[in-house]
């Protein structure tokens, strides 16, 4: 992307009123915030105990709950303070710097390549050539899939599965208007594509200024969650070892973040408010553990050149970037 695209996305983002509050409570409010409580309290998630963590991005805790009795979802569910407020954040705190030669990263998010320098034994993108277009995402079932290919490759190794549901895009029984451009159009912009990203025309715009009613956000979000725990149900029995459940983050409903006034929307980085920092803590019922492993000698030896060639593609396109 040259200097001209980003100088017109920037007064595109600027003119919108939603992004404008979203850049204010991420520079000024999560800073008062933090300077106020003296920092963050958040649990590290790789010092917990589990060998499969399956993330559900942006799933607040209250709507995982209502779903977790609604469908009689069989296991433990226990509330954690997450260490972000969005997922680079989240990713940041837990994952950048670590050296995790013990643990596999499965993810449908493109944040991962702006914020991590590849901490993992491996890393699959799934983002990157598992991409549904019509759905403007990566689909639940293509992830799974993914995960259980990855556990079968690195048998002896953590696994943590990134779905981005019940994040926008909706894709479960109740649909609303997105933008398509809204997560293509970042994931463009992170492959240096040619990107088209919305600001302003969001189902989150329409939320904030009233033009959608919160009932009917909910009903969406809700089925969204649905939607991914059809599929991270059965994948958390069928993976060996204890699987967790959990989020990155929450979102932002209207709710008002301390001490500021101020009702908070989406999910603004730096921000603490339980909406968008406890988030659920779920271990289904397992029997056995893993056998965990640090570096290449206890791996299945299989062909991986195709998805190594693709990481470096990506890696080559950020460092063009500036992000390397």
């Amino acid at each position: 992307m040259n200097v001209t695209d980003r100088i017109r996305m920037g007064r595109e983002a600027l003119s919108s009123r939603f992004f404008r509050r979203f850049l204010f409570s991420s520079l000024v409010v999560g800073p008062v915030q933090q300077r106020l409580t003296g920092g963050n309290d958040g649990v590290y998630v790789l010092g917990q105990d589990w060998d499969n963590l399956l993330i559900l991005d942006a799933c607040r805790y209250d709507l995982f709950n209502q779903i977790r009795f609604k469908q009689s979802l069989d296991g433990d569910l226990q509330t954690v303070r997450s260490r972000g407020s969005d997922s680079p954040e989240f990713m940041r705190e837990n994952f950048a710097g670590r050296d995790l030669a013990d643990t596999v990263y499965v993810t449908a998010n493109p944040h991962e390549k702006r914020v991590l320098d590849d901490p993992f034994r491996h890393t699959d993108r799934v983002w990157v050539d598992g991409w549904d277009d019509e759905a403007g995402i990566v689909l639940p079932e293509t992830l799974a899939d993914r995960a259980r290919a990855a556990d079968e490759t690195f048998p002896n190794k953590r696994l943590v599965v990134h779905f981005m549901q019940p994040h926008v895009p909706f894709i479960g029984e109740t649909r609303l208007e997105t933008p398509e451009s809204t997560m293509d159009g970042f994931r463009n912009m992170v492959l240096d594509e040619p990107a088209d990203v919305a600001f302003g025309d969001s189902v989150w715009e329409a939320l904030q200024t009233g033009a959608l009613e919160p009932e009917l956000f909910w009903e969406a979000y809700r089925d969204n969650l649905i939607r991914v725990l059809d599929v991270a149900m059965p994948l958390a029995r069928e993976l060996p070892g204890k699987t967790v459940i959990t989020a990155d983050h929450g979102n932002a409903l209207g709710e008002r973040a301390w001490p500021l006034p101020f009702r908070m929307y989406f999910h603004p980085s730096k921000v603490r408010m339980p909406v968008l920092n406890d988030v659920p803590w779920f271990v289904p019922p397992y029997s056995g553990r893993k056998s965990i492993v640090a570096g290449e000698e206890a791996d299945v030896e299989v062909d991986v050149d195709d998805a190594d060639e693709e990481a470096e593609t990506v890696e080559a396109r950020l460092a063009a970037l500036g992000y390397r």
